[in-house]
């Protein structure tokens, strides 16, 4: 990748990785280094194979770049795109020209914040630029091209792939201890998922869980760095916001499918460089479990083998004993993944839930609060036939995602759904976008949990409170707040 550098790929927000980096230390007994497994940036060659299957087969092409982003591109679109990537290797000085015109006409369409909009979290440090349009599927067309584009034309697989990590040579089998809340002391965790852009709305929630310093006994990102999870991109986007979390929180990563663009190999190296920060990063591998007598967070990779999916034999395996071991225990069994087994868009179920985990989780019924992102909505689903379990979507954690109310024949009962704008509505600016946030998760020494929803701003959106019926019996909402 640096050998075909080119210093205008920082205009468009890039940053190469940096230089000089520790080897890492403390690698599982039986997994080898990441190695360099980064997606290549689409270069001249790339461009050039780009176009010419695009001359052949415009609609497979289109539909290429639609699974990857989310939304189809118009043809006229992607011509122009296409031009403007041919003016970067061939004429950089009017591609900049082109940039900048660009970006001016971006600002005197959406304008600026209105001069009295702030907030109390609000500081200079994290500037505030509505105009940006980076990572936004169809706005930001060029750039997903440019440092994804290769993947789409099916170049991916000249990136080597990670080694994948097993518990079986770890001494911990992936289960590590979760702190019993105590009284008054309940047991702290952050969620949050698709938060890698590097983006204002991200730094900013990443300053509210700074904030709460000590309290904060964990927090976890579901997966999500944009855009193909290289190692610049891991620096850039988790990494440096992050960083100031290390000294007091536990901080855990599962896998997604845009790390995997870049054969998950910076995922598992920032896993290994975070872990030697000290004991409280114990996490070695994709999948993980966070045990207490009466609560347990599993994690699960479902990138890794195959998009959205979690059906080979050994995890199956491993996942079945912790949440038995759980169930026997009559601890609140939450699991976290990336992949969703229902969205607010979907018409059917996922696979995930009901091919690969139907037995643990439908039949069953082990699984009490399953946490995800991936589906791009901030929402809380309620149990349903079929689906006995409650639901946290959280995939509003940065992704620029469009707008949306809450759906109209969802899957499972809504009880929360994120359908503000990204700012308040008297703001007129970028009511297109919809709002990001994160969620908080308490675990009390009576068995019960919160949880509760806050936007990029600090404003809290939902709280609920989860209790299961009887010694035996499912977690359900006990009580619900609302904020419109």
């Amino acid at each position: 990748m640096e050998s075909r550098w080119n210093p205008l790929y920082e205009s468009l927000g890039y940053r190469p990785p940096a230089t000089g980096r520790a080897a890492p230390s403390g690698l599982p007994a039986d997994a080898p280094p990441p190695g360099d497994t980064d997606l290549p940036l689409l270069g001249p060659e790339e461009l050039e194979a780009l176009k010419s299957a695009f001359l052949r087969e415009p609609e497979d092409v289109l539909r290429w770049t639609e699974s990857g982003l989310g939304a189809r591109a118009t043809v006229g679109a992607f011509v122009e795109v296409l031009r403007e990537l041919e003016l970067l290797f061939t004429d950089p000085g009017q591609f900049q020209e082109r940039l900048d015109a660009t970006e001016r006409h971006a600002r005197q369409g959406t304008g600026g914040l209105p001069a009295d909009f702030t907030f109390p979290l609000r500081t200079e440090e994290i500037p505030i630029d509505p105009t940006r349009t980076r990572f936004e599927p169809q706005s930001d067309l060029r750039g997903w091209l440019l440092f994804s584009g290769p993947v789409w034309l099916e170049q991916g697989a000249a990136a080597r792939q990670a080694p994948f990590r097993w518990h079986f040579g770890a001494k911990s089998r992936f289960v590590y201890p979760l702190r019993e809340p105590e009284p008054g002391q309940p047991v702290e965790v952050a969620l949050f998922a698709d938060f890698g852009t590097g983006e204002y709305a991200s730094r900013y929630i990443a300053r509210q869980l700074v904030m709460r310093g000590e309290r904060l006994d964990c927090a976890v990102h579901l997966g999500g760095v944009f855009y193909a999870g290289r190692q610049g991109e891991f620096d850039a986007h988790v990494a440096e916001p992050l960083e100031p979390l290390l000294g007091t929180t536990s901080l855990l990563t599962l896998n997604a499918p845009p790390e995997m663009r870049s054969g998950a190999g910076a995922y598992f190296r920032y896993l290994d460089e975070r872990r030697g920060a000290g004991p409280r990063h114990p996490q070695e591998g994709s999948y993980f479990c966070l045990a207490a007598e009466r609560f347990q967070l599993i994690g699960l990779d479902t990138a890794w083998f195959e998009a959205g999916r979690h059906r080979e034999a050994a995890l199956l395996q491993w996942l079945e004993q912790r949440l038995s071991e759980g169930r026997r225990r009559g601890a609140m069994n939450i699991v976290l993944s990336h992949a969703a087994p229902y969205g607010p868009d979907a018409k059917q179920l996922a696979p995930l839930v009901t091919e690969d985990l139907r037995a643990l989780v439908v039949e069953r019924e082990w699984v009490d609060l399953w946490c995800w992102g991936g589906a791009q909505a901030g929402a809380l689903y309620d149990r349903a036939p079929g689906l006995p379990f409650l639901g946290a979507s959280l995939g509003h954690g940065g992704f620029p995602s469009e707008r949306r109310d809450a759906p109209e024949y969802p899957m499972a009962p809504v009880r929360f759904f994120e359908s503000r704008p990204r700012f308040p509505e008297w703001t007129g600016v970028r009511q297109d976008r919809g709002n990001h946030g994160h969620a908080t998760l308490w675990l009390n020494a009576d068995g019960t949990a919160s949880l509760r929803y806050t936007d990029w701003m600090g404003q809290v959106r939902c709280e609920a409170t989860l209790s299961r019926q009887g010694p035996k019996g499912p977690v359900t909402l006990k009580q619900l707040d609302v904020r419109e």
